[in-house]
């Protein structure tokens, strides 16, 4: 009877030794993963993005053009007004009227001009300048700030009227000749030579 005793606590012993361990194990099962939610992108834009392809290229400056109202018109309609300075005979000043961004013309003539226009946002071209976003408002005049550019040259001699920011050729002829120009800088070049000048708004620059 006693070594069934000492048997049984024998057992006990052995089995407490060997589920010591286990009990005293860490739990090594690795945690579930994370799960993590999806990321939501700012509606901020980011200021060093480009700007919109579909921004206009170019814009006309502020000082372009005066609008003003106007009686005598067309209900609806508005009007586009160019008037030089000066003699306006034997003036080269081509005037074409687009919309915008396109290249053919809508309207146009020489010389001062004033032309009756649906309200809305054009592109004037005047001897190959072209001022963009240019509006016209129902029962308004909108005058196009322009002057006079007169060359003193001999009947021989070849005058190109540029663009000095792009070089571009806007127009030009031979000997003595005024030209017609919106307000803003235009090279004169002569022989290869060029030198800018100002075209004023209601003046006639010679040169």
């Amino acid at each position: 009877m006693k070594s069934h005793t000492g048997f049984r606590w024998f057992l006990c012993l052995l089995s407490l030794a060997l589920l010591l361990p286990h009990c005293q194990k860490k739990d090594e099962t690795p945690p579930p993963p994370k799960v993590l939610a999806p990321s939501v992108e700012s509606s901020t834009p980011d200021p060093s993005s480009p700007p919109s392809a579909s921004r206009p290229a170019s814009q006309s400056s502020p000082d372009c053009c005066d609008i003003t109202p106007v009686a005598g018109l067309k209900e609806g309609m508005g009007r586009i007004v160019v008037a030089y300075p000066g003699d306006p005979n034997g003036l080269a000043a081509r005037l074409d009227i687009y919309e915008p961004g396109n290249s053919r013309s809508i309207n146009g003539g020489y010389g001062s001009r004033k032309i009756e226009l649906p309200p809305g946002t054009y592109d004037i071209g005047i001897n190959g300048r072209r001022l963009g976003g240019v509006t016209v408002k129902a029962g308004h005049d909108t005058r196009i700030n322009v002057g006079v550019l007169h060359v003193y040259a001999g009947k021989q001699t070849r005058i190109d009227l540029l663009d000095p920011s792009s070089g571009k050729v806007l127009t030009g002829g031979y000997g003595e000749q005024s030209y017609g120009f919106p307000v803003g800088p235009v090279s004169v070049q002569v022989a290869g030579q060029s030198e800018t000048v100002p075209i004023e708004k209601d003046k006639v620059t010679e040169f």
